[in-house]
């Protein structure tokens, strides 16, 4: 990929090598929230790996399954053949091939000039977006142009309903219909949850075509047309599809019946949309999305002025994606490890969402921020229902989330074990129970951000209550040492299972008991619908009494006469071993060709920030200096196997000073899906990573903190950056923050005075006013 083009806007790849195409697909996916379409070449390739992704239309393929995104049938895939010739570029000869996408718009294009095995040559330019206005709406242009003489052209395209996740069918064959001579229309419904799908394309030539052909097929419903070009003339193609399912929100909202009898609204709509869209065009609709492109920057861009060009475009990558990844109005739904760039974790939510998205969406749109966490509330029964199943009160949060009522999703056995050749049992759904807790410390930031008060008579308080009861109920009494423990865990760092008393776990559990109870002291004062209906089922000052007690009594780590503060009970007496190897590799994960996971939980080695992570979020627990002897001795332990490490490791180098090596984990935060390696992200793009590299940028190198409960800002610019700028939202103000290597400005744009804190200094700041300060912590 070419990242130097245009001041950090476009994305280009300068080559085509069939081996390596799914990265591509998953990096210049395009989408809006709802509809997400992998960026497969329009030609078929061995390897290819088409994806068409609905929000919430979780199905399970088998009953033996677990519950997955389900990849829809396919709307992207286009056959030519010239003069008999099937056009590929493995076959005959290509030159000038360029595929670009433009972040400003999400438009991608595609040209290259193709030498058939015959030696007849065309000129192609394919172009693609997915509307981010209409956002049931995908649409196609493609120009081909004769360059060697006539040729004789034959194009098949529509719907292509023979996919599968890796195999799996979801949906059922399906009803088509081809609707006035010109739209071709399937209507099909997913297996298990009997989601209605409707799927819709138009196609419109020039010059018009000699001859079409609808072609009915398995699972396949195309127009085959043929076309007599002279040499220079040139065809115009334009494709419009769009997709609609019985779980949008305009079906469930207006309560019309669920299942087979929901199929005909659906189809219906799908109707009226594709017909509605074809009186526009490609071009019309192209300015519709862009202009909603448009606003999206000029309200989330953040300016890098770097001599390195990756360091701007890495980050509105992530800006990219973080965009199309959420449905900002709809509760239902979370956001999958992949976003909906690909089959991989299967669509599931993870802790990802809550640690390192949520952060990003509240300080730019806090209404998204909200809407993820009402879908953490309305999955409440089915956290409700693990608790129980594992014999705990309250909410024990899935490691894995899918549908509102799914529960618990996360597959029992995943790769080969390398010793014993054995699958090996995923056991994060049993053991990481840290999630629980980190879902109760994002509505804790989400409030002290907005002081949002509806939300937490809603949701929050009951959110906060059920959390703290969990934890409650899983702490384990010992006599001996007289205090409560967490045994028997699995900690952010899933090279080591297991274990006990993990200090992120434990010092999270701690926290999660400490402010519900804090919660309900305030509760019945300030938020007085949650402590009405809360009073109904719980006894709540007996509950305070009990959540204090045992946070009181509840062992947390500290530093041991080194300094050195224990991951868990075990780490610090693990073998040793040279991970030189292993932190110089090109791919992740590496290790595991040489040990199996029994093993690795024998050794002093570390798949992702764990410790790290918690100085990151609580960084004062301890002085300074332990807080930079725990940074370096975790870091030499930890391979960066997990996209989550990076841009948490730059976090709190950049705090603690370390300025090269933060701008350096921030480059490689950013290279895990658009940098060099060409296997990287063929599943789809790493989500969580994109939310890293935005906090790596707001929360590293300026410095913002929100522990304290206000915000702070600091000036880590890297030295070689000149300057860097950016707005973010805080307690109902829009505030517009620049910095360059001497000073920081703040500029109040809109909303309520605020107060903060610039080099430590504190602040009031109300519309139309700015304030400056020099990198020496001297404030203007």
């Amino acid at each position: 990929m070419n990242q130097n083009r245009q001041q950090g806007w476009i994305i280009e790849e300068t080559g085509f090598d069939p081996r390596y195409i799914a990265k591509g697909e998953s990096i210049l996916a395009q989408g809006n929230g709802y509809l997400n379409l992998r960026c497969a070449q329009e030609e078929s390739y061995v390897g290819q790996r088409r994806g068409a992704f609905i929000t919430g239309t979780f199905n399970k393929a088998m009953a033996d399954e677990v519950t997955e995104l389900p990849n829809l049938p396919d709307v992207t895939e286009l056959f030519l053949s010239i003069n008999g010739e099937r056009f590929s570029m493995d076959r005959g000869s290509w030159e000038g091939y360029s595929r670009t996408m433009d972040l400003r718009t999400g438009e991608v294009v595609r040209r290259v000039r193709w030498t058939s095995p015959k030696g007849d040559q065309v000129e192609l330019r394919f172009r693609r977006f997915v509307s981010l206005k209409e956002v049931h709406l995908a649409a196609f242009s493609m120009e081909l142009t004769p360059l060697s003489g006539a040729v004789e052209l034959t194009v098949e395209s529509g719907i292509n309903a023979r996919i599968t996740n890796t195999g799996s069918q979801h949906c059922a064959e399906g009803e088509k219909r081809l609707l006035n001579g010109e739209v071709l229309r399937l209507c099909t419904q997913t297996g298990q949850s009997q989601i209605p799908i409707a799927v819709h394309c138009i196609h419109r030539f020039t010059p018009q075509p000699d001859r079409v052909l609808p072609v009915m097929e398995r699972r396949r419903f195309v127009s085959r047309c043929v076309f007599r070009l002279a040499a220079g003339q040139a065809l115009k193609m334009e494709k419009l599809a769009c997709y609609h399912t019985g779980r949008d929100l305009s079906f469930t909202a207006a309560g019309h019946p669920s299942g087979t009898d929901q199929i005909a609204p659906v189809c219906a709509a799908g109707d009226a949309c594709i017909q509605a869209a074809a009186e526009r065009g490609y071009e019309a609709l192209l300015a519709d999305s862009a202009g909603q492109w448009a606003a999206y920057w000029e309200k989330n861009d953040v300016e890098i002025d770097s001599p390195e060009p990756f360091d701007q475009l890495g980050l509105r990558f992530a800006l990219y994606h973080l965009n199309i990844m959420i449905k900002r109005d709809d509760s239902r739904v979370g956001i999958g490890a992949k976003g909906m760039t690909g089959e991989g974790y299967k669509g599931h939510s993870f802790w990802d969402t809550e640690m390192f998205l949520l952060p990003h969406y509240l300080l730019t749109d806090p209404s998204a921020a909200r809407t993820l966490l009402e879908y953490r509330w309305r999955s409440l029964p089915g956290a409700r229902r693990k608790a129980q199943e594992n014999h705990y009160a309250g909410a024990m949060f899935p490691w894995e989330s899918a549908w509102l009522d799914d529960g618990e999703v996360t597959p029992r056995f995943g790769a080969a074990d390398i010793a014993t050749g054995d699958s090996i049992p995923i056991l994060t759904g049993l053991l990481e129970h840290h999630i629980t807790a980190d879902i109760a410390w994002a509505v804790w930031l989400y409030y002290t951000a907005t002081g949002d008060d509806d939300f937490m008579n809603r949701c929050g308080c009951e959110l906060l209550v059920e959390t703290a009861r969990f934890w409650a109920s899983r702490l384990e009494w010992k006599e001996l040492q007289g205090r409560y423990e967490i045994c028997n865990v699995i900690g952010p760092d899933e090279y080591k299972e297991h274990v006990d008393n993990n200090a992120f776990t434990n010092y999270m559990a701690a926290w999660n008991l400490e402010y519900a109870a804090d919660t309900m002291v305030r509760m019945e004062q300030q938020w007085p619908a949650a402590w009405a209906r809360l009073s109904r089922q719980y006894d709540l000052p007996l509950l305070i009494c009990e959540l204090r007690a045992k946070r009181q009594a509840l062992y947390l780590p500290v530093p041991r006469a080194d300094g050195l503060v224990p991951q868990n009970d075990q780490y610090l007496g693990l073998e040793k071993i040279d991970l030189a190897r292993y932190k110089s590799q090109a791919g992740v994960s590496d290790i595991y060709e040489d040990y199996s996971q029994a093993q690795m939980n024998r050794l002093m080695v570390s798949k992702q920030a764990d410790l790290v992570m918690l100085l990151r979020i609580m960084p004062d627990l301890f002085s300074p200096d332990i807080r930079r002897k725990n940074f370096l001795f975790y870091e030499s332990r930890t391979l960066h196997d997990s996209s989550l490490s990076h841009g948490q490791h730059c976090i709190l180098a950049a705090w603690l000073s370390l300025d090269e090596m933060a701008l350096d984990l921030y480059r490689h935060a950013s290279a895990v899906d658009l940098g060099p390696n060409p296997t990287s992200s063929d599943e789809g793009i790493h989500s969580a990573s994109m939310g890293n590299i935005w906090q790596c940028v707001v929360c590293g190198f300026a410095g913002l903190q929100w522990h304290e409960g206000a915000l702070s800002l600091r000036n880590h610019l890297p030295g070689t950056w000149r300057r860097l700028a950016f707005c973010l939202e805080w307690q109902g103000a829009r505030l517009r923050v620049e910095l360059t290597p001497e000073r920081m400005s703040v500029t109040h744009l809109s909303g309520h005075p605020v107060h903060l804190q610039l080099e430590h200094v504190v602040y009031t700041l109300s519309q139309g006013g700015q304030r400056q300060a020099v990198s020496d912590g001297g404030v203007q």
